[in-house]
């Protein structure tokens, strides 16, 4: 057979190895942040009782984190119940006598508007009870303890920053030309430089500006599954394809 016999056979018998495209990929840098964080503060002045959390031990969400000495208010409420008690017991003579008609109406409403006044006080002296017992919001760690036992805090005063070591995302600064074809839900690969683990995320939101300067926008990414050793603030390369 001949060269040219040859090659037309093979245009019809031949099959040609083409290597495929290899599919185009785009990095940027990110920063693990927890979904769940909080700095927990107190709405009361008193004296902390317990604390029965240290810095970097792991708590359940209603878990007590801070118990602050509650008998004043405790006796506060107690004082609330008593008159809540009187007040409708003066209700209900008035109504009855109303019923009689030993008084008019007038003193059955004024009656009726001080119970109401002894149960709003008692809604209140119940609160500050409950606020005496700090309880974790949701799982979690406890990051940074600001109060000690025995001290005596006041208002609005930071007591202790909490983080949740469970739902991680991930904060990503990517170029702006991105957006042409960047979408929620999209997924993505996520490897962290400290461990070395590679995580699996998908685009849950994205900026709503560009930053005119740098040209680049901010994106957020939802992780499926946080392994261990994997917590926030590590630095994160994120492979979009």
């Amino acid at each position: 057979m001949t060269l040219t016999q040859k090659i037309v056979a093979c245009l019809f018998s031949c099959s040609i190895a083409v290597p495929a495209i290899a599919q185009e990929t785009f990095k940027a840098r990110g920063i693990l942040t927890a979904t769940n964080k909080a700095t927990l503060s107190t709405e009361l002045s008193a004296r902390v009782i317990a604390v029965p959390k240290k810095m970097g031990e792991s708590f359940e969400q209603g878990d007590s984190l801070i118990r602050l000495d509650c008998r004043l208010f405790e006796a506060q409420l107690e004082k609330v119940d008593a008159e809540t008690k009187v007040a409708q017991a003066r209700l209900d003579n008035t109504q009855q006598l109303n019923r009689l008609n030993s008084i008019g109406t007038l003193e059955v409403t004024i009656a009726d508007a001080e119970l109401q006044k002894v149960q709003a006080e008692r809604t209140m002296a119940q609160l500050n009870v409950e606020r005496c017992d700090i309880k974790a919001p949701f799982d979690g760690v406890v990051e940074q303890l600001d109060s000690h036992t025995f001290e005596v805090v006041q208002q609005q005063q930071a007591l202790m920053k909490i983080v949740g070591l469970n739902r991680l995302e991930a904060d990503i600064i990517v170029p702006a030309q991105w957006m042409a074809w960047l979408t929620i839900n999209k997924a993505i690969t996520l490897q962290v430089e400290e461990t070395q683990q590679t995580l699996q995320a998908v685009v849950s939101h994205i900026g709503p500006s560009v930053d005119p300067t740098s040209q680049t926008v901010q994106i957020r990414a939802t992780i499926k599954t946080v392994p261990a050793k994997v917590l926030p603030g590590m630095s994160v390369v994120a492979v979009f394809r």
